[in-house]
């Protein structure tokens, strides 16, 4: 690693809390590797806040503040912010930012470190939950979830993100891979759900099991966590909150995620995706079988997750079926 590595910060903003945004602002300040620029991206802000992101970070160049007159989501936010990061030529490592959170002073420094000795392209840690008064609810977001980011592999990242886009770093050698960020009609997988894909193809993915981010939660969260993320009786229980109502959603959301990756590479994936049962072929079809037993086999606490897509995609055929039906046939 050379001193000379400067890490584009993309810190996306829509109306932020002036509180958390100061602190979030000062901890990057904080940061023991100060070799670092920051693209503030701001998605159409009422006047007052835009104001205040300026007064901020007024007195530091390394701050970067683009305000933009339309509002795209956080999504579309983020790849907008990389379209400001590729501008830069010197940026060798890029690393996502929430408006609301507390980086740890060593974050930026740890994560470089690890992401160049271990040849990674991607490398992410553990997380700590505070709540709106910076007290601590849970020392680790992955002993809270119950993520095993260690079991990941291709298919199993498609059921389910286990890389929180604030606690990333990766090379900015992939954003040619990672731009333009496929379309979505209605947001349902988020950026960093993507990049993670983009890295674990492309090459390796590391993971740091230490808290790097005091991640915020809160009323106002765009992504929020929930205990025991994916297993059985945690996605039984949400069910039953939801009042047992089907919507086909989740399946939609990993269909169409999955046809997005096949699609941007198929060249790479096409002679070793051809096997019928695989999911990323079959668009999560049978082989989600295949991937509930390789979560319960491997520990990667996502069984759940994968029977709650059999179920719906099982409902959708259906529905799918009885419609074609109906519309067939003439009515009497």
């Amino acid at each position: 690693m050379q001193k000379q590595e400067k890490i584009g910060i993309v810190l996306a903003t829509y109306n932020p809390q002036l509180e958390y945004f100061q602190k979030q602002i000062q901890s990057i300040k904080n940061q023991t590797w100060q070799n670092w620029i920051c693209h503030i991206v701001d998605d159409c802000s009422q006047v007052e806040y835009q104001a205040a992101i300026k007064k901020n970070v007024e007195n530091d160049s390394r701050f970067i503040c683009h305000f933009h007159s339309n509002n795209l989501k956080h999504y579309y936010n983020f790849e907008r912010g990389l379209q400001y990061c590729i501008q830069d030529p010197k940026i060798t490592a890029i690393a996502f930012c929430d408006q609301d959170d507390i980086w740890i002073a060593e974050k930026l420094e740890v994560l470089l470190k690890t992401l160049r000795f271990e040849h990674a392209l991607l490398v992410h840690s553990d997380l700590e939950l505070i709540d709106s008064h910076d007290q601590t609810i849970n020392h680790s977001t992955w002993d809270f979830e119950g993520r095993q980011p260690e079991k990941a592999t291709v298919e199993l990242l498609l059921l389910r993100n286990v890389v929180t886009g604030c606690s990333s770093l990766f090379c900015s050698s992939l954003i040619t891979d990672i731009l333009p960020f496929p379309q979505q009609n209605e947001i349902g997988w988020h950026h960093d759900w993507w990049v993670a894909l983009v890295a674990i193809q492309k090459g390796k993915i590391k993971h740091i099991r230490q808290p790097l981010v005091r991640y915020r939660l809160h009323t106002s969260n765009a992504v929020g966590t929930m205990q025991n993320a994916g297993n059985f009786y945690t996605e039984l229980m949400l069910w039953f909150k939801k009042k047992c109502r089907i919507t086909g959603k989740s399946y939609l959301i990993h269909s169409n995620l999955s046809k997005a990756f096949q699609a941007r590479f198929y060249q790479q994936l096409n002679s070793t995706w051809y096997n019928p049962f695989d999911d990323r072929h079959l668009d999560f079809g049978l082989g989600i079988l295949r991937l509930c037993y390789q979560s319960l086999k491997t520990g990667y606490r996502s069984e759940g997750i994968a029977m709650r897509i059999l179920i719906f995609k099982i409902i959708f055929d259906v529905q799918q079926l009885l419609n074609y039906i109906l519309n067939f046939f003439p009515k009497f």
